[in-house]
C-alpha cells in the first residue's frame, strides 16, 4: 500500500502515474463489473467473489494493495468477517476498507469494526466513491509516512523529536511530577561482538518491549534515540531501587541470562519549565555517573552534576576564544637521566595550564582535559600546543644546542584524525625540527582501547622517526601481551606506584622490578614519573631505573623558568 521509500513534503507529491491496486469484493458479478468501470480508469482493479478468496489476495498482496471495496452479504465467508480478519492482522490492518451498504445501522457497526469509510448502493454516484477512495488512499499512506518517521524501525519505540513532543503533550495533558530517564547498555560493543549482531538486534527488541510494559502503568512514554540508548519520560516514582531490580531481572530472564547490565541516569521531578532536551541531558549526566559503578546500577541528577554540567559547557564554549587569546600556556616538567653517576638532565614533558581572564586565575587541567576528550576538542588544543613546543624548542635549540626531545601528550580522539601525521609534519618543518625533537606520548588507557586500529597508528608515527612513549603505564589494564606489541621508545610507569614505602613493601618492590627488567627485554628505557623525594630517586637508580620524573627534581614550570635549567644543564 504505497511503499514507495522516497522522502517526499506531503504524500501528494509521489508521481501520479502510479496506478494504485484496489480490490473489490462481491459475489454479485453485476456489481463488480460496475465497481471495476467506475475505479478502473485511476486504479488497478482485482477481483474477489467472496471473503475466502479476498483474504487470500490481500494476504499474498499486501505489500502493494491501497484499498479494499466490499460488499457485505457474501458466502462462505461475509464481509463483516472479512473486515475483522483483516484488521487482526497487523499485516494488512493498515489497507483502508470501504464498507459497500445501504443500511445505516452496518455503517456504524463497520465503522467501529475498522472500516474507513462506506459508499451506497446502487452505485449512481460514481464522481463520490472514486473521492471517498481516493480520500482513504491518501489517508491511510500519510499516516503510514507519519509513523515512519516517529518510529524507530527496530523496535518500533518512538524516535527522539517525535518522543520530545509527546513529552511536552503528556506535561499539558496530565498533571504532576515526571522523571526523564536516560538507560545505556552495559558494553553493548562487546555483546554484539560476542553473539552477532542479530542477538543484539534481539536484546534491543526485548528490552524495548520490557521497557513499554512496565512505563505504560506510570503513563510512560519510551524512545530509543539511537544505538543501545532508550529514554523513558514517566509520573515520577518514590521507589527507583525496585524499579530497577525488576527491569534488570526481566531483561535477563528473557534473554536467558546473559548477564546483560543497564546502567541508568534519571532526573527526578524534572524541572517542567526548561524544554525537553535539557531534561534528559541532566539524566544522561547521572547516567554517566552509573558507569563504572557496578554496586549500584543508577544513579540520580542533582545540583553538584547541574553545576558541574554549566561549569562544563562554560569551558566549552570559552574554548575557541581561549585559543585566540592564547591563554592556554605551555609548562615543562624536566625528566633527569639517572644512568650517570649524577643526575644528568635529559628531557621534559610538555603540560598544559589555562589562564583564564574571564575566571581570573588558572584552571586545572582535570577540569578541562577529560571534558575536551570527550567532546573532541581535545585534538584542536593539542594542535595549538605541538605548535607552541615546536617554536620554543626552536628558539631553545638555537641559544643552547640540547639535543633531548621534548614530549607531547598525543590523545585517543588525535589517534584517529586522518590528519594527525601530516599536521605533526607540517608543524616541524615550519619550525625545523627533525622527528626527533619531539617525543609522543600515549596514555596505557588509549593503547588498551581498540588495539589493532591504534597499533597501526602508533607504529606508522614511529616509522617516521618519533620517539614513543607510553605514559601512565600501571593506571589501566592493559596485558604485558598487549605491551609487548606496542611500537614503544619509552615505558614510563605511574606515580600510584610510588606511594609511601614503596622500597620496604615486598609486593610493590617485586612489581617495580618486573616492569623495570621486562622494559629491558624490550631494549626500552623506563621513566619513573611522579618521583617526590630523595629516597625515592635513589631507590629507583639502585634497581636500574633508567630516568626520573616528578616533584623531586621540578614541578612543571613556565618556559621562562625551565630555561635557567637549560642555561645550568647545556
Amino acid at each position: 500500500m504505497g511503499r514507495n521509500k522516497r522522502k517526499f513534503s506531503s504524500i501528494g507529491d509521489i508521481v501520479g502515474n502510479v496506478r494504485r491496486l484496489v480490490l473489490i469484493v462481491d459475489d454479485e458479478e453485476i456489481n463488480r463489473l460496475i465497481l471495476g468501470n467506475i475505479m478502473g480508469p485511476q486504479y488497478q482493479i482485482a477481483y474477489a467473489v467472496d471473503g475466502v478468496e479476498a483474504l487470500k489476495f490481500v494476504q499474498e498482496n499486501y505489500r502493494n494493495l491501497s484499498a479494499v471495496l466490499l460488499d457485505l452479504n457474501m458466502p462462505n465467508m461475509d464481509g463483516r468477517t472479512l473486515l475483522k480478519t483483516m484488521k487482526a492482522d497487523p499485516l494488512t490492518s493498515r489497507i483502508p476498507v470501504l464498507v459497500a451498504t445501504g443500511v445505516k445501522e452496518e455503517e456504524v457497526q463497520c465503522l467501529q469494526e475498522g472500516a474507513c469509510d462506506f459508499f451506497a448502493k446502487p452505485y449512481d454516484m460514481p464522481e463520490v466513491i472514486r473521492a471517498r477512495v481516493a480520500n482513504a488512499i491518501k489517508m491511510a499512506e500519510d499516516s503510514e509516512f507519519i509513523e515512519v518517521a516517529e518510529k524507530d524501525a527496530l523496535t518500533g519505540l518512538y524516535a527522539r523529536d517525535f518522543f520530545y513532543r509527546y513529552c511536552e503533550q503528556l506535561d499539558r495533558n496530565i498533571a504532576g511530577e515526571k522523571d526523564a530517564l536516560a538507560l545505556d547498555i552495559d558494553r553493548f560493543k562487546l555483546i554484539n561482538g560476542l553473539y552477532g549482531k542479530a542477538f543484539g538486534d534481539k536484546v534491543l527488541i526485548k528490552i524495548a518491549e520490557i521497557l513499554v510494559d512496565m512505563v505504560r502503568k506510570n503513563n510512560g512514554l519510551v524512545c530509543r534515540p539511537n544505538a543501545d540508548t532508550f529514554l523513558i519520560y514517566q509520573d515520577h516514582l518514590k521507589d527507583y531501587d525496585a524499579f530497577v531490580t525488576q527491569l534488570n531481572e526481566a531483561v535477563n530472564a528473557a534473554l536467558g541470562n546473559t548477564h546483560i547490565r543497564l546502567r541508568i541516569g534519571i532526573y527526578e521531578n524534572a524541572d517542567q519549565t526548561i524544554d525537553v532536551l535539557t531534561r534528559f541531558d541532566r539524566a544522561h549526566i547521572a547516567c554517566e555517573k552509573a558507569k563504572d559503578n557496578y554496586s549500584h546500577p543508577y544513579e540520580v541528577y542533582d545540583e553538584v552534576s547541574h553545576r558541574q554540567q554549566l561549569e562544563s559547557q562554560k569551558y566549552i564554549s570559552a574554548m575557541e576564544d581561549a585559543l585566540k587569546q592564547r591563554e592556554f600556556i605551555t609548562y615543562y616538567q624536566p625528566k633527569y637521566d639517572m644512568t650517570g653517576d649524577t643526575p644528568r638532565l635529559a628531557g621534559a614533558e610538555a603540560l598544559v595550564r589555562w589562564q583564564s581572564k574571564t575566571e581570573g586565575g588558572m584552571i586545572s587541567p582535570g577540569k578541562f582535559i577529560p571534558l575536551f576528550e570527550q567532546n573532541g576538542l581535545i585534538y584542536k588544543l593539542d594542535l595549538y600546543i605541538w605548535e607552541e613546543v615546536a617554536r620554543q624548542m626552536k628558539e631553545w635549540k638555537e641559544k643552547y644546542s640540547f639535543t633531548f626531545p621534548i614530549s607531547v601528550n598525543v590523545s585517543r580522539v588525535d589517534l584517529y584524525s586522518p590528519n594527525l601525521l601530516l599536521e605533526i609534519e607540517q608543524i616541524i618543518d615550519r619550525h625545523g625540527l627533525t622527528f626527533r625533537d619531539l617525543a609522543l606520548e600515549i596514555t596505557e588507557s588509549v593503547c588498551a582501547a581498540d588495539t589493532e586500529t591504534i597499533l597501526s597508528v602508533v607504529r606508522n608515527l614511529r616509522d617516521h622517526g618519533f620517539k614513543i612513549e607510553m605514559d601512565d603505564f600501571g593506571s589501566g589494564y592493559s596485558s604485558l601481551n598487549m605491551l609487548s606489541r606496542m611500537p614503544i621508545n619509552v615505558l614510563k610507569m605511574d606515580m600510584k606506584f610510588f606511594q609511601r614505602n614503596a622500597g620496604n613493601d615486598e609486593i610493590m618492590d617485586a612489581m617495580i622490578r618486573l616492569i623495570i627488567d621486562f622494559a629491558k627485554v624490550m631494549k626500552v628505557p623506563v621513566i619513573a614519573e611522579g618521583v617526590e623525594d630523595k629516597e625515592q630517586a635513589d631507590y629507583l637508580k639502585a634497581i636500574g631505573c633508567d630516568m626520573i620524573q616528578g616533584y623531586y627534581f621540578g614541578r612543571p614550570m613556565p618556559a621562562a623558568e625551565f630555561e635557567k635549567l637549560l642555561q645550568q644543564n647545556c
